[in-house]
């Protein structure tokens, strides 16, 4: 890895993030699995739990890191989900479950926040966007192993051994973290009057979050209706969307922030928020299982393209003492879309029906593309 990107640091940082991920991955669909038999409303209400309390902790946690001792909170962060895997693996009852999550969503918030805004002090400027890009990387091919992982071992073992080793792997992040330095930190003034004048959300990075937004929103509708919308239309197996979909994320992450360092960030976002808008359309048309599958690579490309440019434009537009909020700021974008995108398009579609929906879903795009044209320039 070149010097630019932050050297053997980065490197540290890039396999303590993906064996995080891992954990997260696995997190997934083991909880929901493990809790067969449960109503469908305390399933959903388990499972919420966690983007609940990473929404509201994020403003908190972006004031901590900027406050120093980033290091300490991502490792805190990651002891955090240790003990949030052994409290599912130990406490199986849901009502029990649902603390652990509003833990375990804490804790990620930590970790992400603080490894983000470390990462951001490595790399330098002119390859701010290739570095966010492979960060990203390195985060989605976590994923394409980690739910599989947790579903075999689920089938062969216990859903105890399945927890444990979600722990496992969380902890190896803490291990890993301990390799790594914060080299972008910026001492200030941390009495209690500067904490107090804090942000609680970076206004620099408020115009990238709301573009994020748009997409973000996208995929939040996407993971909950879309395979209800195949099973209707016929179009084949679902999941292979979701695979094609990673790959295609996988591909695109380091490769348009490549792009975004060499062309700028406005020639890389404005194109992708067009091939999202036109990715959602398709999927409102789809017919075939073999139009489903181009689409999953359309919207995986422009979904990724628009999520590194716009971490790079918030790390780009917010000073070193300001990021862990910037970083904050952006990441609420994931919960946001993911809550907004759920609960409106099934508005929506008891309205109307799937296509009518994602078709609406289709608009949010162009309105961040007119939006970054109004407020980015």
């Amino acid at each position: 890895m070149r010097a630019e990107l932050g050297g053997f640091p980065y490197l540290v940082a890039l396999v303590s993030v993906h064996l995080y991920f891992v954990s997260y991955a696995m997190s997934i669909v083991a909880v929901p699995l493990s809790m067969k038999g449960d109503a469908n409303w305390l399933i959903g209400l388990v499972v919420g739990a966690f983007g609940i309390s990473g929404t509201l902790s994020r403003p908190l946690v972006g004031v901590g890191v900027d406050a120093g001792n980033r290091m300490t909170w991502l490792r805190l962060g990651a002891i955090g989900t240790v003990v949030s895997f052994a409290g599912y693996a130990f406490f199986p009852n849901p009502w029990v479950t649902i603390g652990f999550r509003l833990l375990h969503g804490v804790s990620m918030g930590l970790f992400t926040t603080a490894q983000l805004a470390v990462v951001a002090g490595l790399v330098t400027a002119s390859r701010r966007g290739l570095g966010m890009g492979v960060y990203q990387s390195v985060n989605a091919l976590s994923q394409l192993y980690g739910a599989p992982l947790a579903v075999a071992l689920a089938a062969a073992i216990s859903f105890r051994f399945t927890f444990l080793t979600g722990a496992a792997f969380a902890a190896g992040a803490v291990a890993v973290s301990v390799f790594m330095r914060d080299g972008g930190f910026v001492k200030t003034n941390l009495g209690p009057v500067a904490w107090r004048r804090r942000a609680w959300i970076s206004r620099p990075a408020v115009a990238p979050a709301l573009v994020f937004l748009t997409m973000t929103t996208t995929i939040g509708a996407v993971q909950a209706f879309l395979p209800a919308y195949a099973d209707e239309r016929n179009l084949g197996n679902v999941g292979l969307f979701y695979s094609v979909y990673g790959l295609a994320l996988l591909i695109s992450r380091a490769l348009s922030g490549w792009l975004s360092d060499r062309l700028g960030r406005a020639k890389v976002v404005l194109p992708a928020l067009a091939f999202g808008s036109l990715s959602l359309f398709l999927i409102a048309a789809a017919n075939s299982e073999a139009m489903l599958l181009s689409t999953a690579v359309i919207y995986g490309l422009a979904f990724a393209a628009v999520q590194v440019t716009a971490i790079a434009l918030v790390v780009d537009r917010t000073p070193p003492d300001g990021r862990g909020a910037g970083v904050a700021t952006y990441t609420m974008a994931w919960d946001i879309g993911a809550v907004a995108g759920g609960i409106g398009l099934g508005l929506i579609i008891d309205q109307t029906s799937y296509g009518a929906g994602f078709a609406l879903c289709g608009l949010l795009p162009l309105a961040g593309i007119g939006f970054y044209l109004k407020a980015m320039r």
